[in-house]
């Protein structure tokens, strides 16, 4: 039954009003959820496409030792430990990467495994995948910058309902571009003023701060270069003050009426924060390099890719606002489509990168035993290689957006207070229009909602808006 979204929007505004000064339990509880234990939650996209072929099957060696250790945890790929990743030995020079060593109990081990998760419909794709899991919503999502859900993201369902500041919903990515469109929906009941604060760390800090920040105030240049300079009189600087007045006079003003709403105070919290980074001329505000997650440079030091520099941040960001839902995506496995290689060695850095964020929450108080850590890929990849750059071994890159089984047959990781132990593959799942029979990737979002207390909300918004909305992993749940 579809339920209007005016009718559904009323009565959690009602809740809110009342609930947002009280403890997260008493607003769960009074938006219809469970009070569950964890009080926060963080889901982790490995996006860029991962097969189950090569994390589960280990069948390049154990890619993924931190998370699912060393024995295949899938059928078809033997029973036997398996070594180190399979990497070709023209690639090994390239690649010298800085790893901690494997968690001597994997991350499965101590949370709930689902091995068959479906992605089922809806684009194999970057944005649309990462769309999905900020939303719950299968989509087909242009590759835009201004591309807009249909449906409000978890971001903006908890937000609305419960009056959470800006700092209580963060989304950070390696890249910026159309991913920033997933900070907020386009649905007219909630959208950007109830939308998560975006960081996407490599684009704030472009590569010309590690010069700044080491103090340099000159550069060397080639005799008889001129550099091109703006003479900006005064004339031209009104006429461009008028100029900007005319164009910006189709634009609403900005405030609560359909822009990103932050109070001043949580502004000047993220600006303190932002500040912090530009301003530290060791540069280890950015990147520390005792983080031991990333590439060797030429000169011994160690380089941060995307990931690493996002899981710190994102350290970070859970250090000082300890916010209640929170969603990363790490992107380095995407150098499959040319390099097979690479997305061998990029698994094992996204390995390292979510065990050492679960070690960093189970070490902070505050986020230790309060916060659930979900792990799934965006999508899988194609199960045919596409011939470009092929190795020594005969394995060429790989591809997604086909829609095959290799497309769309992921996995769930969650750890946290309410799952149960256990590596599960459950079948027979129904629900109308649900062809798959199992636990999908919309699944995986109801349950975070479910988390948060705001899966009653996010069941009747979908439907209202006719889409098919995902189930709480009751299999899971302790």
């Amino acid at each position: 039954m579809n339920v209007p979204r005016r009718s559904i929007l009323r009565g959690a505004g009602a809740l809110a009003a009342g609930a947002a000064l009280g403890p997260l339990l008493r607003i769960k509880k009074a938006l219809g959820g469970t009070e569950t234990k964890a009080q926060r939650v963080v889901i982790v996209g490995v996006a860029g496409g991962l097969r189950l072929r090569e994390s589960l099957g280990m069948a390049e060696g154990a890619t993924m030792p931190s998370l699912f250790g060393h024995v295949p945890l899938i059928s078809g790929y033997g029973s036997e430990a398996v070594g180190a990743p399979r990497i070709a030995p023209e690639y090994v020079p390239a690649a010298p990467s800085v790893l901690p060593a494997p968690r001597a109990v994997p991350l499965y081990a101590e949370g709930a495994l689902i091995t068959n998760l479906r992605y089922a419909e809806g684009a194999p794709g970057h944005l649309q995948g990462a769309a999905c899991l900020a939303s719950g919503f299968y989509n087909n999502l242009d590759n835009r910058a201004d591309a807009k859900l249909p449906v409000p993201t978890l971001f903006e369902l908890f937000r609305r309902s419960t009056g959470a500041p800006a700092t209580d919903a963060w989304y950070l990515s390696v890249l910026s571009g159309f991913f920033r469109a997933l900070q907020a929906s386009g649905h007219p009941d909630f959208g950007a003023p109830y939308g998560a604060s975006w960081m996407a760390p490599q684009s704030l800090m472009s590569p010309i701060v590690p010069i700044v920040t080491t103090g340099t105030r000159s550069l060397k240049l080639t005799t008889g270069v001129k550099l091109p300079i703006i003479v900006d009189t005064p004339e031209e600087s009104a006429a461009a003050r008028r100029l900007s007045a005319i164009v910006d006079g189709g634009y609403p003003a900005w405030g609560d009426d359909g822009f990103f709403r932050a109070s001043a105070g949580e502004n000047a919290s993220i600006e303190e924060h932002l500040a912090a980074i530009y301003g530290d001329p060791t540069y280890a505000a950015y990147y520390p390099p005792d983080l031991g997650i990333g590439l060797l440079g030429s000169d011994g030091s160690l380089q941060g890719t995307g990931d690493s520099i996002t899981t710190y941040h994102a350290t970070q960001v859970l250090a000082r606002w300890k916010p209640r839902v929170t969603m990363l995506s790490l992107f380095d496995v995407d150098a499959a489509h040319t390099d097979y290689n690479a997305y061998l060695l990029n698994q094992s850095i996204a390995d390292a990168c979510v065990a050492h964020l679960w070690d960093f929450i189970q070490s902070t108080p505050g986020l230790k035993d309060e916060t659930a850590l979900l792990v799934l890929p965006e999508h899988g990849r194609q199960l045919q290689g596409n011939g470009k750059m092929t190795d020594s071994y005969g394995r060429s890159g790989l591809d997604h957006g086909g829609g095959d089984d290799g497309d769309r047959d992921v996995f769930l990781l969650a750890l946290g207070p309410d799952f149960k132990k256990g590596v599960y593959a459950p079948t027979g799942i129904q629900q109308s229009g649900r062809t798959s029979g199992r636990y999908e990737t919309i699944d995986a979002v109801a349950t975070a909602a479910h988390l948060l207390g705001v899966g009653e909300l996010f069941t009747s918004t979908l439907e209202a808006e006719g889409a098919r909305p995902g189930l709480v992993i009751q299999d899971i749940l302790a």
